[in-house]
């Protein structure tokens, strides 16, 4: 991750975050069909049996990508 904008814990072994990736890190996830420039929401795992990122979705840019924090903090709150 390089620059990122907004993470959240799902339990123990498991996270949520909006940031950027290295090209590497995106080829290496299958999700080069993507692109390799903006921002990703992906979940990161540390569980032996699902070790490594998945790429849910790219933003479309960074103002979307900026709302997307903004909607997901929102949703916090109300929690």
């Amino acid at each position: 991750m390089d620059d990122v904008l907004s993470s959240i814990e799902l339990g123990v072994d498991c996270s949520l975050h909006i940031a950027t990736l290295s090209r590497q890190t995106i080829i290496e996830s299958g999700a080069e069909h993507m692109g390799f420039e903006g921002y990703f929401l992906f979940e990161a795992s540390d569980s032996p049996e699902r070790k490594g990122i998945n790429i849910l979705c790219k933003a479309r840019s960074f103002e979307a990508a900026l709302r997307l924090a903004d909607l997901w903090e929102g949703a916090r709150q109300l929690s």
